[in-house]
């Protein structure tokens, strides 16, 4: 099992990185290429892949040669470790984190420091809310040593820059992944029946699964250890829905695809999903088949937090299941169920800062304990696909020493790499919408496209399919308040519904906030504020869209007015309550004469019951006179592309005569299209993530039948 750290109030200062999971001994990523120097050998310094050599061996019986020695490795920015030894020690260590985040791993430069002292080594253990960093960090301090002990690191065989661009993708493309398609003379090779690559909410339960069936199974993370974020999946559960109505989900789900998903993935996913929630929440820990299977009842935020509990701090903390019957409508959209139903269960685990990757390497560790044919390789990418004219029987990676390893695979390939929202051109070309945006992931370079292009495959047509959100800054997201941008002035009907808001903040200034994720000095597109005064408490129910929340509810938003705030990403948090305006405006850094003068003018609108300027109903018309002032400043940033190569409903790859590429696999955000429209459409919370967990299971079980 992972080790899991606390939550402390030190940790919601420094802040918990999305995706913040489980701490892993040792691994470090991929993406951190050394650089290292010496000042007890200054001409024994080099940069990338390839290490040093370093001429001063240690005098006999002593460990290092005397000295100071730094070495560098790219997380977010560059890390860099400067260390210092006596003959049989390390006396000194200096952690530079000055280019990582601010908030997050820039927190955490004097704790790695104290770390690396304290074990007289590199062998320490990743920091949770930091793992970028502290893994380039682990990087970084292995280089110090190596070159203290005279040792040049591993010299791996290397790929030839000569390679044949896909014809779909870019040699820009390819450079901006960890994808080496020129020939590779690998240093080992491995038989395995199964491999799978990325452990994500797709590759672990693949993986999982196909070992399950007693298979060997060899399963490559590029990372130093699961990565996955969000906390709800959803399944549709058939015992307590009509086929009717499942069909008609699967025609509702169309619909808000713009009618461009394959319904054959659609039918797969309403066949598969139930079995696959089960058994992730069953190999975590969080529930029984058994107690499920005699229909005990997980719909309701009690039973949940019941059943679905591992009794170490991951539980189910709400529920947002619902039974899909009559009219299901949501602003401009409807459609009638009538007398069926669709019953889909969505628990949300965590709570927050948690969340789906802290259960998933649980999930790993649970079933590659249980199973010792699955191998799990961390800081490990896939870098190409080996091929046998046109199958797939095998995948190159590439370890943290730059070791290539072949790991044959005669059952098939499963690429579960994510989506390539980190990769700028594949953006620009696939994308372009989101460019300008935040993304809420690291690394997500577009690996495992490129691989299954490379083999033949097929991407899905443009446009992709984006999800763009924010539910930290605040509650209430989805409540039509006055919205302005980040001049103050108002750019839109309110009632569009915040799945939709990033379409139209690309029309929207840039801007730097507070609550960045990641050092962009030109800012990014993706923020504006949402305003309302304190007399929201006594509107009428029906006003509401989802909800109202108590002002005391929501002060744990505020930042800084409550200590210790349980279930928020203490970073993120950006909703501001002032007794004027002017206060307020000054909080959220927009200015106040443009907001005043916004204010009248939308007062006017509400007074005369006719929003003559953007055509919001007026039934959400609500003046802004009542002190205190509230403000929410969202940053709308890029949770997932949702939009992949194309595959059957086995999973397997597609070329582009819809034949399929045997031996390959392409799942989660990876695989399309599943859904096909501008954005990922939200009539059932927790489909992305259980879309994943579906389709690794589909997939783990096909590959180990072959």
């Amino acid at each position: 099992m992972a080790k899991k750290q606390p939550i402390s109030r030190r940790d919601f200062i420094k802040g918990m990185a999305a995706g913040a999971a489980s701490v892993v001994t040792l691994g470090v990523l991929q993406a951190c290429e050394s650089g290292i120097s010496s000042s007890a050998d200054s001409s024994a310094s080099s940069s990338g892949s390839t290490a040093a050599t370093v001429t001063a061996t240690p005098a006999d019986g002593a460990t290092y040669v005397p000295g100071t020695y730094t070495g560098t490795a790219t997380g977010i920015g560059t890390v860099t470790v400067t260390m210092t030894f006596d003959e049989n020690s390390i006396t000194d260590v200096q952690v530079d984190v000055s280019e990582e985040t601010e908030t997050i791993g820039g927190l955490y430069g004097e704790d790695l420091a104290e770390m690396f002292m304290e074990a007289q080594s590199a062998d320490i253990d990743t920091i949770s809310s930091a793992t970028v960093t502290s893994t380039a960090a682990i990087k970084a301090a292995q280089s110090c040593i190596a070159q203290a002990k005279g040792e040049a690191a591993a010299t791996a065989s290397t790929a030839s820059s000569d390679y044949e661009v896909p014809s779909e993708l870019t040699a820009e493309e390819v450079e901006a992944s960890s994808c080496e398609l020129g020939d590779i003379t690998p240093d080992e090779t491995v038989d395995m029946d199964v491999v799978v690559v990325g452990a994500g909410a797709a590759g672990v339960v693949a993986a999982g699964v196909a070992a399950e069936e007693g298979v060997s199974v060899a399963l490559l993370q590029k990372e130093a250890s699961v990565v996955s974020q969000g906390n709800c999946a959803s399944a549709i559960i058939k015992s307590k829905s009509t086929d009717a109505g499942i069909a008609k989900w699967i025609h509702h789900t169309n619909a808000l695809d713009d009618w461009r998903a394959d319904t054959n993935l659609l039918r797969a996913y309403a066949d598969n999903s139930e079995d696959a929630l089960m058994w992730y929440l069953n190999r975590a820990g969080l529930t029984s088949e058994t107690e499920y299977g005699d229909g005990t009842k997980v719909d309701d935020n009690d039973n949940c937090a019941e059943l679905l509990n591992d009794g170490n701090g991951l539980y189910a903390y709400m529920s947002t299941s619902e039974d899909l019957t009559g009219v299901w409508s949501d602003r401009l959209d409807s459609y009638d169920y009538g007398d069926d139903h669709c019953y889909f269960m969505a628990p949300w685990i965590g709570p927050k800062p948690y969340n789906v990757g802290n259960v998933l390497q649980n999930v790993l560790d649970n079933v590659a304990a249980a199973n010792s044919n699955l191998d799990v390789h961390y800081s490990t990418p896939a870098v190409k696909l080996v091929m046998d004219g046109e199958k797939v029987t095998g995948v190159i990676g590439k370890d943290a020493d730059g070791k290539y390893i072949q790991f044959n695979a005669s059952k098939g390939v499963i690429l579960a790499t994510g989506d390539y929202m980190n990769n700028d051109a594949m953006v620009a070309r696939w994308c372009p919408d989101t460019l300008d945006f935040d993304k809420k992931q690291y690394h997500k370079t577009g690996d495992g496209h490129i691989l299954a292009l490379s083999a033949g495959g097929k991407m899905e047509p443009l446009g992709h399919t984006k999800m763009m959100h924010d539910f930290d800054s605040g509650l209430m997201y989805e409540e039509p308040f006055l919205y302005v941008n980040m001049d103050g002035e108002r750019f839109t009907n309110e009632y569009t519904g915040f799945v939709y808001m990033g379409n139209l903040l690309k029309f929207q200034r840039r801007y730097s906030g507070d609550n960045m994720t990641v050092s962009n000095e030109n800012g990014s597109k993706g923020w504006y504020c949402t305003i309302y005064d304190s007399d929201y408490e006594n509107w009428p129910e029906d006003e509401f869209v989802s909800g109202m929340v108590p002002a005391a509810a929501m002060q744990k938003y505020i930042p800084g007015a409550v200590e210790d705030p349980e279930g928020v990403y203490d970073y993120l948090i950006d909703s501001h309550c002032c007794d004027t305006l002017e206060e307020l405006a000054e909080e959220l850094d927009i200015p106040y004469d443009t907001l005043k003068e916004t204010v009248d003018r939308y007062n006017e609108l509400c007074e005369d019951g006719n929003d003559v300027d953007f055509g919001k109903p007026a039934k959400y018309m609500h003046p802004i006179k009542t002190a205190p002032f509230w403000g929410v400043r969202k940053h709308i940033r890029v949770s997932a592309l949702c939009s992949g190569v194309m595959i059957n409903a086995n999973g397997q790859a597609l070329n582009a005569d819809g034949e399929v590429i045997e031996g390959l696999y392409c799942i989660g955000n990876l695989g399309g299209p599943f859904y096909g429209g501008n954005d990922y459409p939200f009539h059932q919370t927790g489909l992305s993530i259980g879309r994943c967990y579906t389709f690794g299971y589909i997939a783990g079980k096909h590959a180990a039948s072959n």
